[in-house]
């Protein structure tokens, strides 16, 4: 089925850590259009930070573009988690941090002493910089500049504001691992109030409601009608979660792919989540708990492929020479210990080193894989799987958790673009009352014949957590 093409369109701005992209979507989530371009971050400033007044021009020349051919009916962003923006007014008083700067010692030693516990937030200090860290950092450094700040807006909610909305925050945007929600009592964070900082966010509103149509100014510059809908945003990869939920699919394992790596699991008790093994809880666009895991697989998968290419089937050609010669990445590669407490930054190969692309690429995939199903055991996964977002077109990863996991269905998504159009179905959704058809999944085969290959790949998976528990 495809949309008519009379149909009003909804316009998703979607800010992710890698990719800016402007998406254009039917109101029941068929993709139309798509720009993309890198995100890159601005490191001129007095900390490394986001090119905001880049990334506005960008996304109104690009409305201004699709609005040529689309009768757009509503705008909505989406965003990241870890991002927002102190304003007065709608002007930044503060440029926008990235969650990677690098902050000073004594700010992580100050922020160790007042950060929210684990079971307050779901989530601990290690990892992207949380928003309270950020908080801290800002008003410390910059204490003029954060005093004319009235309002604390997460990423998505800011640049609604921008088009011509009011100012509101949301829930899946405010539990997205950033110390300032307790995500329990469902108010600001006892950090928030005790630094006196929770007057700054405002009153909530749902991802989708309708915060104001768009200002004169930007109709004005994009050729948008001045009725064009400004929607409350949502976090990314709660908007991916909510494209499933509206598909009738809320029970199934969602892995939620790209830089970060987001397993979405709704039936698990909080009091399951491990601070320690990359457990935390998530907030749904519905205030439904969804306990997670996060880790940051997409960035490990680049560093350890390096710069190496190869067509899928060299990949999966490789992978029983690297199964045979226990070649294997033990975490972690990044700044952040994920699965295995004391991980961080040891990242190593052991066993023969791989030698062509695809070899190198193969041990990433194993890597990537081995690190999922890590995640689904913790989630206690015990129905259907789904891959989205850039691993869904990692045909190797894919059949290496399916293989992994035989007595669970797994699909992959066919769209590429699952968090845009998860937001766009966020339009008109407190109307909707059928499950939406646009979502396209593809099942996914195991590897080899006559267990061969599952046999060794599960004895190199026994193998990984061994290695990877030991030098942790």
């Amino acid at each position: 089925m495809t949309p008519s093409v009379a149909s009003p369109r909804i316009a998703v701005l979607d800010i992710g850590k890698t990719n800016l992209k402007l998406l254009v979507a039917s109101e029941d989530g068929w993709p139309l259009e798509t720009h993309a371009i890198p995100n890159i971050p601005n490191t001129k400033g007095p900390y490394l930070t986001y090119d905001l007044a880049g990334l506005e021009e960008w996304f109104l020349d690009t409305l201004a573009v699709v609005s040529q051919r689309h009768a757009i009916g509503a705008v909505i962003a989406a965003a990241h988690g870890c991002g927002a923006v102190l304003v007065d007014g709608n002007t930044p008083v503060l440029p926008m941090m990235d969650y990677d700067a690098v902050s000073p010692p004594a700010i992580d030693q100050a922020y160790a002493r007042i950060a929210p516990a684990y079971d307050e937030v779901f989530c601990g200090i290690s990892g992207a910089m949380r928003l309270g860290k950020q908080l801290l950092w800002q008003e410390s450094a910059y204490p003029v500049e954060f005093a004319r700040a009235r309002t604390y807006l997460t990423t998505a909610q800011f640049f609604a504001l921008r088009l011509g909305g009011r100012a509101a925050s949301e829930i899946s945007q405010l539990a997205a691992q950033s110390h300032i929600w307790d995500l329990v009592r469902h108010q600001p964070s006892s950090l928030m109030r005790k630094r006196g900082w929770d007057h700054l966010l405002p009153d909530r509103a749902p991802a989708g409601a309708v915060l104001g149509t768009v200002s004169e100014a930007v109709a004005r510059r994009t050729g948008l009608a001045r009725s064009t809908e400004i929607l409350c945003g949502v976090h990314d990869s709660n908007a991916n979660l909510f494209r499933y939920k509206a598909a009738g699919m809320a029970d199934a394992s969602i892995l939620s792919t790209g830089t970060w790596m987001i397993g979405f699991q709704r039936d698990l008790a909080s009091d399951k989540l491990d601070a320690r093994r990359a457990m935390v809880l998530n907030i749904d666009v519905d205030g439904e708990n969804v306990p997670s895991t996060l880790i940051a697989t997409g960035r490990e998968y680049d560093l350890i492929r390096r710069e190496n290419d190869a067509a899928d089937a060299a990949v999966l050609a490789a992978l029983p020479s690297l199964l045979a010669q226990g070649t294997l990445a033990l975490p972690s590669f990044v700044g952040d210990d994920g699965l295995f407490p004391g991980a961080a930054n040891r990242g190593r190969i052991i066993g023969p080193p791989p030698e062509t692309p695809a070899e190198w690429q193969g041990l990433a995939v194993l890597y990537a894989a081995f690190s999922a199903n890590r995640c689904l055991d913790a989630l206690g996964s015990s129905k259907c799987i789904v891959i989205d977002g850039g691993f869904a077109a990692n045909l190797p990863f894919a059949r290496c958790l399916a293989t992994l996991r035989p007595s669970q269905s797994v699909s992959v998504s066919q769209s590429r673009d699952g968090t845009a159009l998860g937001a766009a179905l966020l339009w008109r959704r407190f109307s909707r009352t059928l499950p939406v058809s646009s979502v396209v999944l593809e099942a996914v085969t195991l590897l080899g014949e006559e267990g061969r290959e599952s046999r060794a790949l599960s004895t190199a998976y026994q193998s990984w957590i061994a290695f990877s528990e030991h030098s942790s």
